[in-house]
């Protein structure tokens, strides 16, 4: 659904891990880099492993809880998080580097409530303005990478008209990430993860006693019941009306899903828990 909005990625990838396809395309521009593709769910259990050699961290996330986790991680491994963020026609830039500037929760003290804010399936998001701001990310991340102090204001971006505001963000007395170093997001007890992911009927599921998961004799058991391919290194199955991408260390995306309930109810019936 936000292939026309992407720019590494084509019809032929449907299916693919984003992470072993953007991989793929970046090598064919420039097959002197090396490139590392991670297909791994950034959760409270993986996060430090994940970036603990990373130089700098761009935000490519399309929720507010992966961002609190990557934030805590990020000032904990004294990383730069370039946070980037857009819905309908704007969007945000802020190059974080703590304890030089404010984190990600100093101007977002807490998550709010469900529904309280538009998604990108309900508002949807204006094509140039993600274009703009993953551009304006990679030139803070840059600046960062060459030695430039940040400069602590967040960047607020019209896309439609096109206009470009600056607001400079203090650091919080009281914040609870960096100031006062509590870990709310990464501290938090693994449980089952689902995640509905925006703009669409997909539903991602991370089972709590996940492990590796033979795909091939998965699939011939899926087979006799529909619809069952490996794409890279996934297993696809289409089976009565749901389309279930499955991954080696038992994550899935279930499409075809209304609720969060039927999405547990499909996982356990096809893959089980």
């Amino acid at each position: 659904t936000n292939l026309q909005r992407q720019s590494l990625y084509s019809e032929s990838d449907v299916d693919r891990p984003k992470a072993e396809a953007a991989a793929e395309r970046l090598r064919s521009v420039n097959s002197e880099i090396d490139i590392e593709a991670v297909s791994k769910d950034v959760h409270s259990a993986t996060a430090r492993e994940i970036l603990r050699e990373a130089d700098i961290v761009l935000d490519g996330t399309d929720n507010l809880e992966t961002r609190f986790l990557l934030n805590e991680a990020a000032i904990d491994l004294g990383i730069p998080f370039v946070y980037g963020g857009a819905i309908a026609t704007y969007g945000m830039v802020f190059a974080i580097r703590s304890p030089d500037t404010a984190c990600f929760r100093c101007f977002n003290p807490k998550a709010p409530p469900p529904g309280s804010l538009p998604t990108c399936e309900t508002a949807g998001i204006f094509n140039a303005v993600s274009a703009q701001i993953g551009a304006i990310q990679t030139g803070e991340a840059l600046r960062l990478l060459l030695g430039e102090a940040p400069s602590g204001d967040l960047l607020i971006i019209d896309g439609w008209r096109p206009e470009i505001q600056k607001i400079h963000v203090a650091r919080r007395s009281d914040c609870p990430a960096c100031a006062l170093g509590e870990r709310e997001y990464l501290g938090a007890k693994r449980a089952q993860v689902l995640v509905s992911l925006c703009g669409s009927d997909t539903i991602s599921l991370d089972p709590v006693h996940r492990g590796a998961i033979d795909l091939e004799a998965l699939a011939r058991r899926l087979e006799t019941l529909g619809s069952a391919r490996r794409a890279g290194g996934v297993l696809v199955v289409d089976v009565e009306g749901r389309h279930i991408t499955i991954f080696p260390d038992g994550r899935a995306l279930i499409r075809g899903v209304n609720s969060e309930a039927e999405a547990r109810t499909v996982y356990a019936k096809y893959v089980g828990i």
